[in-house]
């Protein structure tokens, strides 16, 4: 394990996309919730008091959302990277050619992921939590630690965008077009199939699209507030409860994850 963490970080290391994307993540991941101290400041009802933002407990939340418009993007986009620029530069094939098997490839990549989920997840709390003490008066361990298991959806969000990142640079290979695929049915193609299964069964079963049960590990916080963003002519929630949402991410990744492995094990190379 480690010794195919350490060549994956040989061989992008030096690597000037995988540096600005993982430095562009670290630098604005912690700090990005700052700059609405001011923004929001004395909005008008339903929207809270800015303070909200960085006070223990719902710190946790509005830091998680962030991450949840940051992680796609960044670390997708790195997920995609790391396997799609093997294929382009023909260094794939030429691991397996010196010798190594193409389960020690695929490990190589898994690992790689999960290491970036740790990583941003260590981020995640560690930030919530400087944040959380700076603002809140008279913080214990019990007001930090209430979080409805907030580490645990923020590092299986990461695993969730990032295993299906890496499903689709296994299945179609092609940087660009993985990319523009990825993006595609993140932003447009899974909402606008959603729209049409609510019109059709308007049932809960809406939210269990993989993408948007990822979502749902760390939605909107307002979206918690049934007075005013309950949609009075739909019989069911627009949020999966938690521990639902933390289910069907877990479930979901491992399919992402299964097919991917299936798919480079069966393929040329």
């Amino acid at each position: 394990m480690k010794d195919l963490l350490l060549l994956e970080w040989k061989k992008f290391n030096g690597n000037a996309v995988f540096k600005a994307l993982a430095l562009i993540y670290i630098a604005i991941a912690p700090f990005v919730i700052l700059a609405g101290k001011d923004v929001f400041k004395d909005m008008p009802p339903p929207m809270p008091s800015s303070k909200m933002f960085y006070e223990f407990p719902t710190v946790w939340d509005y830091q998680g959302y962030i991450g949840n418009w940051l992680v796609p993007f960044c670390l997708g986009f790195l997920a995609i990277y790391i396997v799609t620029s093997e294929v382009s530069n023909r260094t794939m094939r030429q691991n397996i050619i010196i010798g190594m098997t193409r389960k020690e490839f695929f490990y190589s990549k898994f690992l790689t992921i999960l290491s970036f989920a740790v990583v941003a997840t260590v981020l995640y709390a560690i930030s919530s939590i400087v944040i959380g003490m700076i603002y809140t008066d008279g913080f214990d361990l019990e007001l930090i630690m209430d979080n409805n298991f907030a580490i645990v959806r923020y590092f299986l969000l990461c695993m969730g965008y990032m295993s299906f990142a890496m499903m689709l640079g296994f299945l179609i290979r092609k940087g660009t077009l993985t990319l523009l695929f990825y993006f595609l049915y993140v932003m447009m193609l899974e909402p606008i199939l959603m729209l049409i299964h609510v019109y059709y069964f308007k049932n809960s079963s809406r939210n269990y699209w993989p993408i948007n049960s990822i979502e749902d590990l760390m939605p909107f916080p307002l979206f918690k507030v049934p007075d005013y963003f309950v949609n009075k002519e739909w019989d069911f929630n627009i949020l999966l409860p938690y521990t639902h949402a933390i289910g069907m991410a877990i479930l979901y990744s491992s399919i992402f994850i299964f097919v991917a492995y299936r798919s480079f094990m069966r393929r040329d190379i």
